[in-house]
């Protein structure tokens, strides 16, 4: 795989009604509002289509929804959707097209020579049809893993070759044509000038299967009041009653105390409600001896994927591990059932978090558990991944009297009526999702195999993500390659609300379970729009409150960067965690520097408070029925973000600088 050394990557992915599983590979694409076997998507809200040559270190945007371009020995046609070789010679350009339609060709003057071919279908299209009365050799150097690769997301993406014209191309590391997710498990249209036998190495992407993993890393609460229920004289109940201070509101959660083999002699507590009064029919009672419960709503955990071992057939989970500075995945045996997930509908198991059986690193590019584990999933049978293997295809013209013009008008052969269907992420092979929307005056283009398109840019040794005049999600595919990049450059990521966070070199890894990162904030600068805030914070020493739309552990510890105002500079100000409860946990305090800048520094995100003095840690629940000595343990526990399917529409940008 070519990595870039020098780029900048700016991308407006619109995988329009796309459901975002992050508790499975599988994607549901969903087509444009009109389906294209003909033209390029470069119109309203999924105008995405491209074409991007690039050429080691340079880069140009052929064509875009913003106009046209070309080289020299290069040039597109919008009106017949051609892209036109004139004896262009380049064995290490690499073309990449994204959303150009089933009708999206390549016609060739002369002889003409490039690296390699990657395209992009996205649930509209992305055939290659290769025309003409020309020549062209592709990957003669063997440099890429393939020499054309059709990423094609839900999409009927074939090569066909026009009986006119003399094409070869060589294999590469891997294959000589590869494709993942396509409706057809023949990429290849032999139009009877085809001289080799190809071998199709031919699976299923996998739809993994998931559970909702949870345990407890603290010691359980302990009570002696309980109550029973007048319909249910069996069995014991816990209310637990929360009082918050701003509002002076009083709330009452009811559970019901349940027996677990693997909880032993402490109860799981099953939480059945939460009411503003106690219901009618519940009678409190004391008992001789306290009890030990773990609550239904509490522990730690989330949706995790389930891994067989190999030998054995027995389940696993394979659990993401935070631990000493580390990040790494835990497989962890289950141990009971505990019920199933409202939202996620997946089952709740307790699993053995702090005895894994075994522990690993993913390899970048490669996600598969350790070995002597698989994943357990179902194959989707509707789509196929297709490694063809040969040492090169031959394609030799019929004839060679045969016209053609700069622009020829010829359409495919074949027109694909399948819609789009469920696609699984297969777990090695990640494809890139970049898609840029304007053009740039220099883009790079890809060898199949490489990450989509991105740009140079100057002055600066950092990759820099740019998401601050856009959507600010970034995607799970996204952000592993900027983890890939974090290994020898320091991140720095610019969102909404002149809020930076800067990831310093090799400290970043993959989140678990993470679909996407949203970094985005809401910072609210005046208290009487704060909302519920705790009644130690008052108004003279109030400065913010910032809320990460993103909330759980980040991919490495990043130093934020918040712009409070140059009211406060050379103040020291103090910075603290605010949970849903209205606890306050103090984290830290900073100096204000000559711009009105405040530097913090996390590995998790949630809701936090700026303030002129430094806020004592609080509790705001309140127990009355029981001496709950472990609440404000409770209270402090990271809670690990796990996520059910939610649609997202979103734009990213990123830039990434003199590598």
């Amino acid at each position: 795989m070519v990595k870039n050394k020098k780029c900048h990557i700016k991308k407006i992915a619109a995988l329009a009604g796309a459901v975002v599983l992050a508790v499975s590979s599988a994607v549901l694409y969903a087509a444009p509002p009109v389906k294209a076997a003909n033209g390029p998507c470069d119109t309203g809200d999924w105008a995405y289509a491209y074409i991007n040559v690039r050429t080691g270190e340079d880069s140009t945007t052929i064509f875009s929804s913003k106009g046209t371009n070309s080289i020299d020995g290069m040039s597109y046609d919008r009106k017949t959707n051609t892209l036109t070789l004139n004896n262009y010679k380049n064995k290490t350009a690499g073309i990449a097209t994204n959303m150009m339609g089933d009708d999206f060709k390549i016609n060739l003057i002369g002889d003409n020579e490039i690296g390699g071919i990657g395209s992009y279908g996205d649930a509209w299209g992305g055939s290659i049809n290769i025309c003409g009365n020309g020549s062209l050799v592709i990957n003669a150097d063997r440099a890429g893993d393939y020499g054309v690769a059709f990423f094609a997301e839900g999409t009927n993406s074939v090569l066909s070759v026009a009986d006119t014209c003399n094409v070869t191309i060589y294999s590469g590391s891997k294959a000589i044509v590869h494709t993942i997710d396509n409706l057809t498990d023949k990429p290849i249209r032999d139009n009877g000038t085809l001289k080799e036998n190809v071998t199709y190495n031919v699976s299923h992407p996998l739809q993994i299967s998931s559970l909702y993993a949870r345990y407890y890393e603290y010691d359980p609460y302990t009570t002696n009041t309980v109550y029973k229920n007048e319909a249910d004289n069996t069995s014991l109940y816990y209310i637990k009653e929360l009082t918050y201070v701003e509002s002076g509101r009083v709330t009452y959660t009811i559970y019901k105390l349940t027996t677990k083999n693997a909880l032993g002699d402490v109860y799981y507590a099953d939480k059945i409600g939460e009411y503003d009064n106690i219901p009618a029919g519940y009678t409190k009672t004391t008992l001789d001896n306290p009890i030990s419960y773990y609550e239904s709503d509490g522990g730690s955990g989330g949706t995790s994927q389930v891994v067989i071992n190999t030998a054995t057939s027995e389940k696993y989970v394979s659990a993401y591990a935070y631990e000493n500075g580390e990040s790494f995945y835990k497989i962890c045996k289950l141990l009971e059932k505990l019920g199933v997930d409202e939202q996620s509908n997946d089952e709740i198991w307790l699993v053995d978090y702090s005895n894994p059986v075994a522990t690993y690193n993913p390899v970048w590019g490669n996600d598969n558990p350790p070995e002597g584990y698989k994943y357990d999933g179902t194959e989707v049978e509707s789509l196929y991944n297709v490694e063809c293997i040969a040492d090169k295809l031959t394609f030799t013209a019929k004839s060679a009297g045969d016209s053609t013009t700069d622009n020829p008008s010829e359409k495919p052969s074949e027109k694909p009526t399948e819609k789009p269907t469920e696609k699984p992420t297969e777990k090695p092979t990640e494809k890139p999702t970049e898609k840029p929307t304007e053009k740039p005056t220099e883009k790079p283009t890809e060898k199949p195999g490489d990450e989509k398109p991105s740009a140079p840019d100057q002055d600066s040794n950092n990759t820099i993500v740019d998401v601050s005049d856009g959507s600010t999600t970034i995607k799970v595919d996204e952000i592993r390659k900027i983890i890939e990049d974090n290994k020898t450059n320091d991140v720095i990521i610019k969102s909404n609300n002149d809020v930076t966070f800067t990831f310093a070199k090799g400290t970043m890894s993959e989140v678990s379970q993470v679909a996407i990162y949203d970094f985005s904030t809401a910072i609210t600068s005046d208290i009487k729009e704060a909302g519920n805030i705790p009644a130690a914070v008052t108004d003279d020493i109030f400065v913010s409150k910032i809320v990460y739309n993103y909330s759980g552990a980040l991919p490495a510890k990043a130093s934020i960067k918040l712009n409070v105002g140059k009211a406060y500079a050379g103040q020291t100000l103090y910075y603290s965690q605010l949970l849903d409860d209205g606890t306050i946990i103090s984290m830290m305090s900073a100096v204000v520097d000559n711009d009105g800048y405040m530097t913090v520094e996390q590995d998790h995100c949630s809701t936090y408070l700026i303030t002129k003095q430094k806020l004592t840690n609080n509790k705001l629940e309140t127990p009355k029925t029981a001496d709950n000595s472990n609440i404000a343990l409770w209270l402090t526990l990271l809670i690990v973000l796990c996520s059910s399917a939610t649609l997202y529409t979103f734009a990213v940008k990123a830039k990434k600088i003199n590598r």
